[in-house]
């Protein structure tokens, strides 16, 4: 694995955590990243979201670095919350000696507390001067009840030129984003040069099939975030149409992202089984992807999988839940449900269009992590 041209990376403990892990990672790109920036349609956003959203305007997607701070979400606490935010990124900028107003934050944690602002600033030195080619750190240091750090890399080459696309994301629980612009987020990197309206349309895609394709608790985080960069090192090829060369990239996007979202699943808070659904067979694209995620979202459905019970009448439950007039002709399969991994494959038999859906079952571990996450 190659770290893309023009990223550096960090990741270090500011004690945020009670356990002392790393809580806190900086991504910085000295010569500037161009990206698409994708966030949630959840009506509560946290402060570093607001912030984010506002600089990115401004500055016409173009930064520098994302400050990112796991543990604590930094969300509805008024005011407070942009004001810790913006210093944050102030003593970053001072540090790198840029502007702050290129500097992106993000946070991931407990939603309502303050940042604790006096041991986030001690580490910012020695997070900055960490800065180096190790991914890992940085993808240890955004997790929260995750088990694992989750990264994916591609290499593709367009023209002679190799493109390295890395992926890094973290998510457990609170996991159900719908990105419109993803608790979740997810940081992807490369050093393609393309036309940034391309960039937007490959990631737009790359986002629908993957991490708005997936589901563990059907609760949407107030934090969900994706960010696609690109340094444009790689400058010996410049994508500016939509040719076979861009359709190589873009399916390479999507598949660094489809590993990344999986990996959220199977990561799922208590899961013991990582569960596709295909749904074919349906009258539009919108029906397709709502009759998906009414099974996927479904709580009996869920401890049928759990409990390996071939009850297939939760299945149909759930879809007429979803609005769906469902004929006794329609045809449910699927692998053993003993299997750890499995897929189920639900035809509706109405039309043409067709949804895949990543979701995990639901245990009693999952609600004892729950009832004590504080």
């Amino acid at each position: 694995m190659k770290i893309p041209q023009g990223f550096l990376f960090s990741g270090v403990s500011s004690g945020v955590k009670k356990s002392h892990r790393l809580d806190l990672g900086l991504v910085y790109s000295p010569d500037f990243a161009e990206g698409a920036y994708f966030f949630t349609d959840n009506k509560v956003k946290a402060a570093p979201l607001i912030l984010s959203m506002r600089k990115i305007k401004r500055n016409k997607g173009k930064i520098k670095a994302i400050i990112v701070n796991s543990g604590n979400a930094n969300c509805f606490i008024g005011k407070k919350g942009l004001d810790d935010a913006e210093t944050i990124c102030g003593k970053i900028s001072q540090l790198l000696r840029e502007d702050s107003k290129y500097i992106l934050p993000s946070s991931t944690g407990i939603i309502g507390k303050r940042l604790c602002l006096t041991k986030i600033s001690k580490s910012l030195s020695k997070l900055t001067q960490g800065l180096g080619k190790n991914i890992s750190d940085f993808a240890e240091s955004i997790l929260t009840t995750d088990t694992f750090k989750k990264i994916s890399y591609k290499e593709v080459t367009i023209k002679k030129e190799k493109i390295r696309i890395l992926g890094v994301a973290k998510g457990a629980g609170m996991i159900y984003p719908h990105l419109k612009q993803a608790t979740m987020l997810s940081f992807i990197f490369t050093d393609i040069n393309i036309k940034n309206s391309l960039l937007k349309e490959a990631s737009r895609l790359a986002m629908e099939n993957s991490f708005n394709s997936i589901s563990v608790d059907a609760c949407r985080s107030t934090n969900d975030s994706a960010f696609v960069l690109t340094s444009k090192k790689a400058d010996k090829v410049f994508l500016q149409n939509k040719d076979k060369d861009f359709k190589i990239f873009a399916k390479s996007l999507e598949e660094v992202c489809l590993n990344l979202a999986k990996m959220i699943v199977k990561d799922g808070e208590g899961a013991s089984k990582f569960v596709e659904i295909y749904l074919k067979g349906a009258k539009t694209k919108n029906e397709a992807k709502k009759a998906a995620f009414s099974i996927a979202n479904s709580n009996l459905f869920k401890c049928a999988l759990f409990g390996s019970n071939p009850n297939w009448g939760r299945i149909v439950a759930a879809l007429g839940q979803a609005g769906i007039k469902v004929k006794e002709n329609i045809s449910i399969n699927s692998t053993s449900l003993k299997n750890r991994e499995i897929k189920i494959t639900v035809d509706l038999k109405r039309g043409c269009f067709s949804r895949r859906v990543y979701t995990s079952d639901l245990t009693p571990q999952y609600v004892k992590i729950n009832a004590k996450y504080n």
